[in-house]
Parts: C-alpha cells; sequence; structure tokens
C-alpha cells in the first residue's frame, strides 16, 4: 500500500500535476501572466518624454541630477502608462534606462548626467524629435527657421519639416525611413500644429525648438541704457562674434523688442517682422551695408 501511495505521487508529479492542492507543482513552469510582464517593453513618446524633461528644469540647466534619476523615470513611464503598471514594470523600466546610461558613461555614474546622455537612454519612439527641442538663441532659431522655409512664404510646410527631421535625425546618428519620417510628421504635427493647417507658423514652431525666454524684457523699460548694458545686447546678439549684426540677429533683436511692446511671449509673425526689418534699415543702416553696426546699433535702440 505504501509501495502503491508511493508510486502514484511519483507519477502525478511527473506530470507536474497534485491531486491533492489541485494545481501544478512544476517549479520551472512561469504563470502567463508574469511572462507577458517580464517581457514587456515601454517606448515612451516624445511629448511626454519632452514635458517631463522641461518640468524637471534639464533644458535650462542640460543635465538631470543622478540623486533625481529614479524619480525622474518612475514619473516618466507613469505617465506614458496611466493606470497600466505595478512596481515590477516600473522596476524594470527604471533598470533598463540605468543600464543604458552605464553603457555610455561607465558603472560609476557621475553627480549629473547630460541630457543628451539621458535622452539617448530611454526607449522612445523617434526620440530625435525630442533632441531638436534644446533651447537655443533667438537669433539662431531664425536663421534655422530661414534655412527651412525655402519658399519664403513665412510657414514650414510639410516638405520643409521633412527636411528638417531628417536633418536632425541625422545629427543624432539615426537613420530613418520613410515609414519613420512620416510617422514622426505625424507626432509633430498632432502636438505643434495649434490651428490645423497643416503647416507650422513661426510661433508653433518655436515651442518645438524651446527658444529662450526675451532677453531683451530686462531693458526695455529702462529710461536709459548703459555702456554695459549696451555692450550685452550687443554681445547677445552678435552670435557669431563677426563684430556686426545679421539679418537674422537683427530680426531676432526687433522681435524681441515688439513681443515686449506688444506685452506678450508670442513670436511677432514673420510678414510683420519683414516689414519693420525694412524700415529699421532705411533708418538705421547708414553705410548700406545690409547689417548693422555697433554704433547704428546705438541709433536703433535710441529710437525704441
Amino acid at each position: 500500500m505504501c509501495y502503491c501511495f508511493d508510486w502514484c505521487n511519483w507519477f502525478w508529479a511527473w506530470c507536474g500535476w497534485c491531486p491533492i492542492k489541485n494545481k501544478r507543482r512544476n517549479p520551472q513552469r512561469v504563470p502567463k501572466v508574469k511572462r507577458k510582464v517580464m517581457e514587456r517593453k515601454f517606448r515612451i513618446s516624445p511629448a511626454t518624454l519632452r514635458n517631463e524633461l522641461e518640468n524637471n528644469d534639464v533644458y535650462n540647466n542640460n543635465y538631470l541630477e543622478t540623486v533625481l534619476l529614479d524619480e525622474f523615470l518612475t514619473n516618466l513611464v507613469m505617465k506614458e502608462y496611466v493606470w497600466q503598471l505595478n512596481r515590477q514594470d516600473i522596476k524594470c523600466f527604471n533598470t533598463e534606462v540605468i543600464g543604458n546610461i552605464k553603457e555610455t558613461l561607465g558603472d560609476k555614474l557621475p553627480t549629473k548626467i547630460n541630457k543628451e546622455v539621458l535622452i539617448a537612454a530611454i526607449p522612445a519612439e523617434n526620440n530625435y524629435l525630442v533632441r531638436i527641442g534644446h533651447r537655443i538663441p533667438s537669433s539662431d532659431f531664425l536663421k534655422l527657421w530661414r534655412n527651412y522655409d525655402t519658399d519664403h512664404s513665412g510657414y514650414l510646410e510639410i516638405k520643409e519639416l521633412q527636411l528638417l527631421v531628417r536633418d536632425f535625425a541625422q545629427l543624432v546618428g539615426e537613420d530613418v525611413s520613410d515609414k519613420d519620417l512620416n510617422t514622426a510628421l505625424e507626432e509633430l504635427m498632432s502636438e505643434f500644429d495649434v490651428n490645423k493647417d497643416g503647416r507650422l507658423e513661426l510661433e508653433e514652431l518655436s515651442h518645438l525648438m524651446s527658444v529662450e525666454d526675451n532677453f531683451m524684457k530686462a531693458f526695455c523699460s529702462r529710461q536709459y541704457l548703459t555702456r554695459k548694458d549696451f555692450d550685452r545686447i550687443f554681445a547677445h546678439y552678435d552670435t557669431d562674434s563677426t563684430g556686426y549684426l545679421d539679418k537674422e540677429e537683427v530680426m531676432a533683436l526687433l522681435n524681441d523688442i515688439l513681443k515686449y511692446h506688444e506685452s506678450s511671449d508670442a513670436h511677432i509673425p514673420v510678414p510683420v517682422l519683414k516689414e519693420v526689418y525694412k524700415e529699421v534699415m532705411k533708418a538705421c543702416d547708414t553705410n548700406n551695408s545690409n547689417t548693422i553696426q555697433k554704433c547704428e546699433l546705438a541709433l536703433l535702440l535710441t529710437s525704441v
């Protein structure tokens, strides 16, 4: 009798089934639900990643403190997958990203992690769209706008935006297929094309590019400018240090001055900005060089 009982136990164990507890006893078998969680891959959308970077002030400082990394990643994946996560999911995501960072920086993480390294480590679809959004001076922004607004329409249309996205993808070392390009453009337009006209205006693109705050806010309300103030203004807008302001640098200065007088942070429409630029150059470009020299800038600022 005892022998028969032992033989029965052996038989049921071999089948992986326990008749007493009525459940599988094979320790090597992983439940389907758990296996699904283990194989799950998380992808963060560019919009979510960009918003979380801005909320943590990464764009201004260009880095994230390592002590805040775990909290940052947890908030990021929870915002992308609301109500769909458990602790194991979050831990797996954080471990994956930290592992990617260590592959770049080494096993010992520094006290601060550069924004570019952080973005590259986070599994995101079309994350080169996020890298476009670094904070740039307003003059560089207008130069970029002029470069891609090839027909000088005052808008960036689909073909022009395709060039922009491809160039930035190549800049960060990513090869973009036509399918990925179309997906990236759909994401970009759904997020930034506010008036849904199928193209981006100057103001709409500025949200993608994360253009700096209005530099002239600190000076326009002053009754007089000191020599030091004047030098700071000229140096700020002379981004290529040529000793004069070219067209885009002058337009960036005028845009900031007009924004202050309009009491708005919105960019001035391109056609309006061009008309103001023409009038300013007529009055201030005394040597007809199509640039603004330091002495001519003094004439402009005193007339504002």
